[in-house]
């Protein structure tokens, strides 16, 4: 997964599209717009075979790894608040 280009884009596009919604001030964007796309997307995720969400949190968490503390917290609680970590994680 880290080699492949597309993934990362994907990912990385992913991330920051999720980070925007999730940090951005009251002003930028309506908070209920912010949370009905989280919700969104957290319902999308959360609905993948759980393989897909297992490679999907792995990856997320290989790539919090190098960012910044506010952005790495966020991305580190990702895969739990986007569904993809099973119950027993």
């Amino acid at each position: 997964m880290a080699d492949d280009p597309m993934f990362t884009a994907v990912l990385d596009s992913l991330l920051d599209c999720l980070a925007f919604f999730e940090l951005c001030d009251d002003e930028t964007l309506h908070p209920d717009i912010a949370v009905q796309q989280l919700e969104d997307v957290a319902d999308r995720l959360s609905g993948l075979e759980p393989s897909d969400r297992a490679r999907l949190a792995a990856a997320i968490a290989a790539r919090a790894e190098s960012l910044r503390p506010q952005y790495r917290q966020f991305v580190e609680e990702a895969p739990e608040a986007f569904g993809l970590l099973d119950e027993d994680d």
